[in-house]
């Protein structure tokens, strides 16, 4: 994988969009991740649309990262999609940048016309480590493997920062998890059993 430092110096920002469903805490996930590209000394830009539903509307949180100040906030295009929903998949790659990455919740959306996709259980994941609730934080554990301009460990000191107490041990170990099966699939590549015809 391209260094933090040398990816910085060929790319002035980096594009990230999770988006999903009310209730799978898309707002906190790019909250977090802004906060750690701020430790990790990187200029931010973090905005969030949700639906007025408490759960189930569409929600999505961008994050654009630069190495010098952002002039726009929003993304332009995609270096990295996280999709935990099949509308969140379909309404949001039209967005992407050529090459750019595409992560899926695997039991969640089942078609992804992507030419290379990473299809990751996050909802089991989460359930595994004890909270289906942390999908979110098994999501960033993909981001983590995947995005060059963020380390892993500020996400995790943010996390540590934001959660609860008594929830941070489930939601690392999601998080955990997660990073190491993305890590898997970036070493090992695999299409998606379900992907569609990009």
């Amino acid at each position: 994988m391209m260094s933090t430092e040398s990816y910085s110096q060929k790319y002035p920002r980096y594009e990230i969009r999770i988006a999903g469903s009310g209730g799978q805490g898309i707002v906190l996930a790019g909250i977090i991740l802004a906060e750690a590209a701020l430790l990790d000394r990187k200029y931010v830009a973090q905005t969030a649309n949700y639906g007025p539903e408490a759960r189930g509307g569409n929600s999505v949180s961008e994050v654009v990262i630069s190495d010098t100040e952002i002039d726009y906030p929003s993304a332009l295009e995609l270096d990295l999609l996280v999709a935990l929903s099949q509308e969140a998949c379909d309404r949001n790659l039209s967005g992407m940048k050529e090459g750019g990455s595409v992560i899926v919740d695997s039991n969640l959306v089942t078609s992804v016309p992507w030419q290379t996709a990473a299809c990751l259980p996050f909802g089991e994941i989460a359930h595994k480590a004890g909270d289906r609730r942390a999908i979110n934080m098994a999501a960033l554990g993909a981001v983590a493997s995947f995005c060059p301009v963020i380390s892993a460990e500020s996400i995790i000191a943010v996390m540590a920062k934001r959660l609860p107490a008594t929830k941070v041990e489930i939601n690392r170990q999601a998080f955990d998890e997660a990073r190491q099966a993305a890590d898997n699939l970036r070493t090992q590549p695999q299409v998606c059993q379900n992907q569609s015809e990009a």
